[in-house]
């Protein structure tokens, strides 16, 4: 299998950065995930190595859809590694997908709709304020939560320090976008304002364009994504703040037709994917995750892959079973909401918009406590995300 057009996914070296077309100081369309700018299909092929023949009596959730079709609009290729793993060691398969197609369009709303995705990732506040706003059915719902931090990285050219910082030129993402609302908090962080102490301007794109605008001196820092840090530091530069944000930031949905067409779907899809997220987040399983992705389905890797830090801060961003707690969620959406990512009073109605229960049912067949708990109160029994 060989992902196509691969436009933006994952770390492009230096001279690549520097021979993108456009600027991101120019006019181009943002993912709040950071995703670089156009859409990519790829088409995934069954997996690999069979799994054994399961039925019903064998406690493992099935679904009646062989051929499935995802959507995943995140370009880290280790984040998206449990749809390619879980192809190969059958993790699938044993729930009864047996052909799945993975889709990147940067936004994920309108193939949602037309019914061309069958569950897709979507950012938690934009799929809050689709939902507020009556973009998507009303039945629709998240059904797990897969990306459980948001890391917070703010890097810089050489010469750049947290010392010196102050009455320079930092990129701070999209206007009214999340990355915006992060990178002010590091720079409040580091002791500073961001309307007073620098030039705080706004760029349009995506990471892969702010990291460009640095590299060629239109900006001295800049919000960044682990895989950026590498990047910067092969050029003198560093990371001036890294550290993470307890976020459930996105997660899997789907709509109430989809539901419908198999109400054992999402236990199904969440007993497969909790297993192949659990291998991607196993340090020992490196060698052969590489193996995976560059072998099996083709997948070229750049340098930052390879990146021990890298790997650790982007395995610490997946979800241990896709749960989360709704005390952080709600603490995500008090974050996000100044901002205009989501309406003031979201922490009234978020829950109206979330169904656990197809992963209680796929938790339990795995041994695993029922994470969060069915009314989405926050307790004390789960497993930690990180």
């Amino acid at each position: 299998m060989v992902e196509k057009q691969d436009r933006g996914l994952g770390t492009p070296t230096r001279r690549q950065f520097l021979g993108m077309g456009g600027m991101a100081l120019g006019g181009m369309a943002l993912a709040a995930c950071g995703a670089g700018s156009g859409d990519t299909t790829t088409t995934a092929a069954p997996a690999t190595t069979a799994a054994p023949a399961t039925t019903a009596g064998s406690g493992i959730p099935m679904t009646t859809k062989s051929a499935v079709t995802v959507g995943y609009n995140n370009p880290n290729r280790l984040l998206r590694s449990p749809l390619y793993v879980g192809q190969t060691l059958g993790f699938f398969e044993e729930v009864g997908i047996t052909d799945l197609t993975i889709n990147d369009a940067d936004d994920p709303v309108p193939p949602t709709l037309s019914g061309d995705y069958d569950i897709a990732l979507f950012d938690s506040d934009v799929y809050f304020d689709a939902m507020e706003k009556g973009v998507l059915d009303a039945d629709s719902r998240m059904v797990a939560v897969n990306l459980g931090a948001q890391p917070l990285i703010l890097i810089a050219n050489e010469g750049v320090t947290a010392e010196n910082l102050a009455g320079k030129t930092v990129g701070g993402g999209r206007e009214g976008q999340v990355n915006e609302a992060i990178c002010k908090y590091m720079l409040g962080e580091l002791g500073l304002d961001w309307e007073t102490d620098v030039n705080f301007v706004s760029l349009t794109g995506g990471s892969n364009d702010w990291v460009q605008a640095m590299l060629t001196g239109q900006i001295d820092a800049t919000v960044a994504f682990s895989r950026h840090v590498p990047l910067a530091e092969a050029d003198g530069g560093s990371a001036l703040y890294s550290d993470f944000f307890p976020a459930p930031q996105g997660g899997f949905v789907m709509t109430a037709d989809k539901m419908a067409e198999d109400e054992g779907f999402a236990a199904a899809w969440c007993h497969a994917y909790i297993q192949a997220q659990r291998w991607v987040k196993t340090r020992d399983n490196f060698d052969e995750l590489v193996r995976i992705l560059s072998e099996e389905h083709g997948i070229d890797l750049p340098d930052a892959f390879f990146d021990p830090n890298v790997y650790e801060i982007d395995a610490t961003i997946l979800s241990q079973d896709l749960g989360f707690d709704p005390a952080e969620m709600d603490i995500w959406m008090d974050f996000v909401a100044p901002f205009g990512n989501v309406p003031a009073d979201i922490n009234d109605r978020w829950r109206d918009y979330v169904d656990v229960s197809g992963l209680h049912v796929a938790q339990e067949a795995l041994g695993l406590p029922a994470n969060p708990a069915a009314d989405l109160s926050s307790g004390e029994e789960k497993i930690a995300n990180f």
